[in-house]
């Protein structure tokens, strides 16, 4: 008789740096939140996560937002199209552009598609500024994933607040969380870990702006 136990495919293994951990993040279905200020590296965090990801294993990958086009992703564009997603890896990078989370009108909506997408199977992964993750979305979140933050920017009584100020590592400070940019700080909703983030050269598109004072 056949073995009816299902295949169960090894998980990440144990790392000093804590990039398994990192990964282990998008094992099952939850909502995980990318949390920085300007330039301090949250998209070359997302290109380095799908970029293990894929290397790892074999998964639909949707993106909304990412500047780079990435090898069997495909782009959505609209709520409707992200509502219909399901058992797959869903990026959305600058998340207010799709979900208006100033309008306390639209709250109820917002809230029914996160309670869709987790149902639907899915690992979703919001990347945002601080002052972008309001109490309603925040309490939502299975993990945090933190860059450089400034805590003034962040809600008061916020969970992503709360989190961040109760963190005891040298890197808090009075007024900055001052994570470096080849590093994340990862909360996965039990412990804290500091994540090395290598930098992922193709990922970084502003590298290819052109210098506003050009010497004489």
């Amino acid at each position: 008789m056949k073995n009816s136990q299902p295949i169960v495919r090894p998980l990440f293994v144990k790392t000093e740096d804590n990039q398994d951990r990192l990964m282990a993040q998008f094992v099952q279905p939850g909502l995980i939140g990318v949390v920085g200020d300007p330039d301090s590296g949250k998209s070359n965090l997302l290109y380095y996560v799908i970029q293990q990801l894929q290397a790892l294993y074999d998964f639909k990958l949707y993106t909304y937002g990412l500047r780079l086009n990435i090898a069997d992703e495909q782009k959505i564009y609209s709520l409707g199209q992200l509502e219909v997603i399901s058992n797959s890896i869903i990026i959305i990078d600058e998340f207010t552009s799709m979900f208006d989370v100033d309008n306390r009108k639209e709250k109820k909506q917002i809230e029914n598609t996160l309670r869709l997408l987790f149902h639907n199977n899915n690992v979703v992964l919001f990347c945002g500024l601080s002052e972008n993750f309001k109490k309603f979305i925040a309490s939502k979140l299975d993990a945090v994933i933190y860059k450089r933050c400034m805590l003034d920017d962040m809600i008061n009584g916020s969970r992503v607040k709360k989190l961040a100020v109760a963190y005891r590592g040298y890197e808090l400070g009075a007024s900055v969380l001052n994570i470096d940019n080849d590093k994340a700080l990862l909360f996965d909703g039990a412990n804290y870990s500091m994540v090395e983030v290598p930098y992922i050269e193709a990922g970084d598109t502003k590298k290819k702006n052109p210098d506003i004072l050009v010497a004489r």
